[in-house]
């Protein structure tokens, strides 16, 4: 039988596939909820799901519980949904990946988690219509690795390193490419994602404006977009934005000493928010964006599919 192949990326902020991105956010039911604007209810093992635009706390360790797992079964469901495929009886592989930081220990302990978790097959009902299907295999790779093979591989051709930096809601990760390959030995994973700059703008803004702003608020500013705050406070949350830039960007510095000498790809959803930010900065000679947020999912999926062509 041949494979349906997925490639999903667990993020922080969001769970990416190929073609759907929604929130890390779950509300839980113990009996079936009335549908409110036609949204997704999932059933997993009894307990029903729908998603939410809150999205949960920040797990380093995302095999802790069933969340993953269950916005996985989301992730498959709207993914087959979006491209016209029906999963019930199918042999799935999925591609995922982890941050360069945590691929070398959580690497066997996440693929185990998917394993585990469909040894008896998977099963659910989504929008009240049940889903069997199986998983064939999973592939993991290291985040960012897979975005830039599949988006940049130009970049990895002509130069010798080249750097990633994934700006992301929970973590900003930094991931070294030597002669096309990742380099390991550089492991970074900052826990000060855009949640904590965005956390930190609304807080000082509150205290010096008595002006409370949510997520949207911030990252309307940000993307440089209409909006009828203050001049003063427009500029104060850029200014911030450019602030917490050079802070990560110092710390990056503990492992590479200087940007300046080879290629930066950023990725990410808070790349493309602080873009003004970083094509503003001395710190970067080269700069390319990967503009779009499923990235590293669409990445997982084509290397996921070389490797079974391979055997």
């Amino acid at each position: 039988m041949a494979e349906m192949i997925f490639g999903i990326d667990h993020g922080n902020g969001n769970m990416k596939g190929e073609n759907v991105c929604f929130p890390c956010g779950l509300v839980r039911y113990t009996s079936e909820p009335g549908r409110f604007m036609n949204e997704d209810i999932l059933e997993y093992q009894g307990t029903f799901y729908t998603l939410s635009e809150t999205r949960m706390p920040f797990k380093a360790d995302k095999t802790v519980d069933e969340d993953y797992f269950v916005l996985t079964l989301f992730t498959l469901a709207l993914e087959a949904k979006s491209r016209g495929l029906t999963l019930t009886g199918k042999d799935v592989v999925l591609g995922v990946g982890l941050p360069p930081a945590d691929f070398g220990q959580q690497a066997p302990s996440f693929k185990r988690y998917f394993t585990e978790h469909t040894k008896h097959g998977i099963s659910f009902k989504f929008n009240g219509k049940s889903v069997n299907c199986y998983l064939r295999d999973i592939f993991v790779s290291p985040q960012n690795f897979a975005a830039v093979m599949c988006f940049k591989s130009s970049l990895l051709k002509k130069y010798r390193t080249v750097n990633c930096i994934d700006i992301g809601d929970g973590t900003v990760d930094l991931l070294v490419i030597r002669n096309g390959k990742p380099d390991l030995s550089v492991r970074v994973s900052d826990r000060s994602g855009m949640a904590v700059l965005r956390s930190e703008i609304s807080n000082a803004i509150q205290q010096n404006y008595g002006i409370h702003l949510d997520s949207s608020d911030v990252e309307q500013v940000l993307m440089q977009e209409e909006t009828i705050l203050d001049e003063e406070i427009v500029l104060e949350i850029q200014r911030m934005a450019e602030n917490w830039l050079q802070r990560i960007i110092n710390k990056l510095h503990t492992h590479v000493t200087d940007f300046r000498t080879n290629p930066a790809v950023f990725l990410g959803g808070g790349s493309l928010l602080l873009r003004k930010q970083i094509e503003n900065s001395t710190e970067f000679k080269y700069v390319e964006f990967i503009e779009d947020v499923r990235a590293n999912a669409i990445g997982y999926e084509k290397l996921t599919a070389a490797r079974l062509r391979r055997g």
